[in-house]
C-alpha cells in the first residue's frame, strides 16, 4: 500500500519496516530538505528512546540512504486514536492514555531545555485573516450590529493578551493520525516526527493532541507529576492561571475554526453560503461562553 502524506511518499507492506521518500516532482533542493528534516525526526526519536519509557512507544529508523533519498522506518501497530474511539473506551483505557500522553509530553519536553521564561502574546497564536476582513466587510450584512461588535471584540482581546511560559521541544504535528492505538497492547504510539521544533508550553498542550481528546486539564495535571516544578513557569504551575489560559486558547481555537469557515465565503453559491453562514451562528453562540 501507498500512502502520500503533506511531503513524504510512504509505502507500506506486510514487513517490519515502511519506507518513505519525497513525494514525486520534488526538485534536488526540495529533497535535500526533505531529508534534513527526517534527519531531524530522526535526532529526536533516538532521543526519546534513550529516555526508554515503556508508556508509549515511537518507531525505530533502521536507515537513511542520504543518495536515493530513503529512510526506512519501524512499521507502528494500532489505528489512529480518533476523539470517537477514544470516547468509546472504558474508563481504565482512557486513564491509560492520559498517562502516557502525559509522560510523553513530559519527556519530549525536556530535549533542548530551555529554562528562562518568556511572553507569550497570543496574536501569535491567531491566525484570523478572513475573519478579520469578514468582519470589517460583510458580517453586518448577514449578522446584527450586537454580533459583529462581540466578535470584533472578542478578537481584538485576545489580540492583546499575554501571559507567562516556556519554550519546549515538541512534536510540532501531534494529532490522530500520529497518535496509534493498539488494542492488544492498550499502548500508544507516536509517530511521524518531522515537524519537531521549539514551541511554546502552553500551546503544545492547549492546541494540540490532548486539546482535541478534551482530557488537557487531565493531562496537564498528571504531567506536573512527572516534571520538576521548578523548570516549569509560574502560569503553568497555578490551577486558577491554567484554567483562564485554557480559556483564552479555547476562544482562540474557535475563532480559527470561524476563520475557516468565512475563508471562501463570496465565492460559494447561495446554498452553500446559507450553510455557512448557520455554522457560523452556532460557532458565535459557542464564543459568546468565554464572555464575561
Amino acid at each position: 500500500m501507498i500512502k502520500h502524506g503533506r511531503e513524504s511518499l510512504v509505502k507500506i507492506s506486510d514487513g517490519e519496516f515502511v519506507s518513505k521518500e519525497p513525494l514525486p516532482g520534488r526538485s534536488v533542493t526540495q529533497k535535500r530538505e526533505w531529508l534534513a528534516r527526517q534527519k531531524n525526526a530522526t535526532d529526536t526519536i533516538n532521543k526519546l528512546i534513550e529516555i526508554g519509557n515503556n508508556a508509549y512507544d515511537v518507531p525505530h529508523v533502521k536507515s537513511i540512504d542520504a543518495k536515493s533519498f530513503r529512510v526506512m522506518e519501524q512499521r507502528m501497530p494500532g489505528v489512529p486514536l480518533s476523539p470517537l474511539l477514544f470516547r468509546k473506551m472504558d474508563n481504565g483505557e482512557r486513564e491509560k492514555i492520559i498517562d502516557s500522553l502525559a509522560q510523553f509530553y513530559a519527556d519530549i519536553h525536556s530535549i533542548n531545555t530551555i529554562l528562562n521564561p518568556v511572553e507569550y502574546k497570543m496574536e501569535y497564536g491567531l491566525n484570523v485573516e478572513y475573519l478579520d476582513n469578514f468582519i470589517g466587510a460583510d458580517m453586518n450584512k448577514y449578522f446584527p450590529k450586537t454580533d459583529v461588535k462581540f466578535v470584533d471584540k472578542t478578537y481584538q482581546n485576545l489580540m492583546n493578551l499575554s501571559y507567562e511560559t516556556r519554550l519546549v521541544w515538541m512534536h510540532g504535528d501531534l494529532f490522530e493520525d500520529n497518535v496509534l492505538y493498539n488494542h492488544k497492547t492498550q499502548k500508544i504510539s507516536i509517530i511521524d516526527f518531522t515537524d519537531a521544533e521549539t514551541g511554546f508550553l502552553h500551546c503544545d498542550m492547549l492546541q494540540s493532541y490532548s486539546h482535541d481528546l478534551g482530557v488537557a486539564d487531565a493531562v496537564r495535571t498528571r504531567y506536573l507529576k512527572y516534571r520538576d516544578e521548578h523548570d516549569l513557569p509560574a502560569d503553568f504551575k497555578d490551577d486558577a492561571r491554567w484554567q483562564e489560559i485554557r480559556r483564552y486558547h479555547d476562544a482562540a481555537n474557535l475563532l480559527s475554526n470561524m476563520n475557516e469557515t468565512v475563508a471562501d465565503m463570496e465565492y460559494l453559491d447561495k446554498n452553500e453560503r446559507k450553510k455557512n453562514l448557520t455554522q457560523l451562528k452556532k460557532q458565535i453562540q459557542e464564543l459568546r461562553k468565554f464572555e464575561r
